[in-house]
């Protein structure tokens, strides 16, 4: 049944007839109503599969570098739902992250060159030059996946000048296993400028 909070003109709020209302972020809406479907066919096994990797990714990187380094710099939407649509239209192979943006922006970038596994650390490098509009000074945010334990690290320690960055993930874990990220920011606790970040598999 639906509901009229503000009269006729006003948001709808539930089904009439063959039409649904609702609010979204704000925005009142309504859309034909549909009868769901639950198809299981291999195309929608993998579409699950895919989508399924990329919330399991979000989450461990959601406190930490979504809601820090996504939210400020969008107003409809949040970080959360941004990165997911994002990267699902990137990420088409199962456990192949490589095409997965951890962040997005204008500031000058940089390429990892190795992302090595030495029991407890990963130690990512990076050339270190700011050659556009990026600081000698500005922080680099590493963070690390461990897709079979679905883990995330991350370290924000290290600048662009360090030309490294060391991310603590324990002992035991299989490199191959591992993902590597990096992008910087301008400023940790308010920034206003963020790089895309660059991607390695862990070795």
């Amino acid at each position: 049944m639906a509901k009229l909070s503000a009269g006729i003109l006003g948001p709808v709020s539930g089904k009439v007839g063959d039409v649904v209302g609702a609010s979204w972020k704000g925005i009142n809406y309504i859309r034909s109503y549909v009868i769901p479907a639950n198809p299981n066919s291999a195309a929608q096994q993998t579409e699950r599969e895919l989508f399924s990797d990329l919330v399991s990714l979000g989450k461990t990187a959601l406190g930490s570098i979504l809601q820090p380094y996504w939210d400020p710099f969008l107003k409809k939407n949040s970080g959360w739902a941004h990165f997911i649509g994002l990267n699902r239209g990137l990420y088409t192979t199962h456990l192949d992250f490589s095409p997965v943006h951890m962040s997005e922006g204008i500031l000058e970038g940089d390429v990892i060159s190795a992302a090595v596994y030495g029991s407890p650390t990963v130690d990512i490098v990076f050339s270190g030059d700011a050659l556009g509009n990026g600081s000698p000074t500005d922080p680099v945010i590493a963070f690390v996946y461990d897709e079979v334990n679905k883990v995330g690290f991350v370290n924000d320690a290290s600048t662009r000048t360090d030309a490294a960055a060391q991310v603590t993930v324990g002992a035991g874990r299989t490199p191959a296993e591992m993902n590597a990220w990096i992008f910087f920011v301008d400023s940790k606790t308010a920034p206003t400028m963020v790089s895309y970040s660059a991607f390695h598999v862990v070795a």
